[in-house]
């Protein structure tokens, strides 16, 4: 299971050119965690956790979350650019996100600021 998670995180990234490298960090028969370097200092983590259902999508730049989303226990939030330590649990925070929307809105926001 978790290897077919890891493939579909690959395929994904595939399709994004700003997206320089992919590596897997941590794999176990449960959990998963990925990194996609964009920068040397700028890049998106992905967490995937499928016995507890949990998902993490965060965009860090220089060691600090730029922006977020995340499912624990099938409840999604945010963690908007404008306060990345805060969560977002309007209707917009609460939305159920796909790693590729994930990436769509990553794309934006670090054109938005500059990085891409």
């Amino acid at each position: 299971m978790i290897d077919n998670v890891e493939k579909q995180i690959y395929k994904v990234a595939s399709k994004f050119i700003f997206i320089e490298k992919a590596e897997t960090l941590l794999k176990t028969p449960h959990t998963i965690k990925v990194k996609l370097s964009i920068t040397p200092t700028c890049f998106v983590q992905i967490y995937q956790n499928t016995q507890k259902d949990v998902k993490s999508y965060v965009l860090v730049s220089g060691n600090q979350r730029l922006f977020g989303r995340d499912c624990d226990g099938g409840i999604w939030h945010s963690h908007p650019i404008e306060n990345p330590d805060g969560h977002d649990f309007s209707k917009d925070g609460l939305k159920e996100v796909s790693l590729e929307d994930f990436l769509y809105e990553v794309s934006e926001k670090l054109v938005n600021i500059g990085i891409l």
